[in-house]
């Protein structure tokens, strides 16, 4: 199942424009700005989550519905079970995993036999970008992401991505078949040959796999779709300036109600014995998701950045406390200590501009924000939409 390694799509919580107390708001939809749509609004005097989140007219309705990968690259479409109909936004005042998750969040992914009520999380969390699928706003109110610890994220999306049939894979396409055939049949059948092999300087691996292995691993290079569609990616699609909620699969359920407590939700409306959402696990052979402590600390070696990004993540969240994220900071360290210590890597964060134009895509004359080897969205360039990349 996805849920064992999908977890750190960014989903948005989309926000309501800005209006003044009693003034409806107004606008056009055009091809700048289409996200724009009268709606209607009530007075920001009320504290009730359920009586401030409003249902929208129609014409909103229809519009807020749409989906902005779509508007960005109209030839294509997203995949049917990122869609979920929406009719109520996030109240005014708080605008301070996998597919399980995603089922819980109300959308039909994969496997998901119900829907379920809990509480308000639920209906605000509109849209879902995976992978190379960016289907959010830019002014949304909040990024809901799903994350675990880097590593063992690593360990999980290596061993999803390798083809249980062949024959299937290359059904899919060429292109699909030999991305994944360049890693796994060339090179590495295991998590294990990976690390002992690929990157270790005494690894019997071609050159050639070698540097595939290191490319795999630092989402470089577009093998595993997981891999490289990594937390960077996803911290870096957003808005700079965005407000993120964070749900470590590992605390789920206290992550699930700090969340739904940071858009005006219940207290505690997960139980610590719920089983709406289980966490899934692929059940992968043993020796499929072994490692050495060498190998292990290979891994962490060339997952440098990535666990910093995740830091990062964790810190910004707006629902984790510094008790929550020393608490993750110390499971951390249990894997990758002298990464979870460090505050930079040999290698400089990479600048991936050139992914986020590529896969992301961007509004007509939108413009990226300078790069200054901080997490942003990567150099100042101009550039037009043509096509996704594959």
């Amino acid at each position: 199942m996805i849920a064992d390694y999908d977890e750190d799509g960014a989903r948005t919580l989309r926000k309501p424009q800005r209006t003044e107390l009693g003034q409806a708001p107004h606008g056009s939809m055009n091809n700048n700005n289409p996200r724009k749509q009268t709606q209607n609004t009530a007075s920001r005097s009320s504290h009730d989550p359920e009586a401030s989140a409003r249902v929208i007219d129609a014409d909103a309705l229809e519009a807020y519905n749409l989906s902005p990968y779509e508007r960005r690259w109209p030839r294509y479409s997203v995949d049917p079970w990122m869609r979920k109909i929406v009719d109520r936004y996030p109240p005014k005042e708080k605008e301070s995993a996998g597919y399980t998750v995603a089922c819980a969040l109300g959308f039909p992914s994969p496997g998901c036999e119900q829907t379920y009520n809990l509480g308000l999380l639920p209906e605000y969390t509109t849209k879902w970008s995976h992978a190379g699928l960016y289907d959010c706003f830019d002014d949304s109110a909040f990024y809901l992401f799903i994350v675990r610890n880097p590593l063992d994220r690593a360990v999980s999306a290596f061993n999803y991505g390798k083809p249980y049939s062949w024959k299937k894979a290359k059904s899919r396409g060429e292109r699909y078949y030999q991305r994944l055939k360049r890693l796994y049949l060339d090179c590495f059948d295991t998590i294990g040959q990976l690390a002992d092999w690929g990157l270790s300087k005494d690894g019997n691996a071609t050159s050639t796999c070698k540097l595939r292995a290191s490319e795999a691993i630092e989402g470089s290079t577009r093998f595993e779709n997981h891999l490289f569609f990594n937390f960077q990616y996803h911290l870096e699609m957003i808005p700079t300036d965005s407000r993120i909620i964070t749900i470590r699969t590992e605390h789920l359920v206290e992550d699930w109600n700090s969340a739904e407590l940071a858009v005006g939700g219940k207290k505690n409306i997960l139980g610590q014995n719920q089983t709406v959402i289980p966490h899934i696990n692929t059940g992968n052979p043993a020796y499929e998701k072994f490692l050495t402590d060498e190998s292990r600390g290979l891994i962490c070696t060339k997952l440098c950045n990535e666990i910093q990004v995740y830091k990062r993540i964790l810190r910004e969240s707006v629902n984790l406390n510094a008790e929550q994220v020393q608490e993750s900071m110390v499971e951390l360290n249990r894997s990758c200590p002298i990464e979870a210590a460090a505050t930079s890597c040999v290698s400089p964060l990479p600048d991936i501009a050139d992914k986020l134009m590529r896969f992301r895509g961007y509004d007509e004359g939108y413009v990226l924000d300078e790069f200054n080897g901080m997490i942003s969205l990567g150099r100042g360039v101009h550039y037009s939409n043509a096509a996704p990349a594959n």
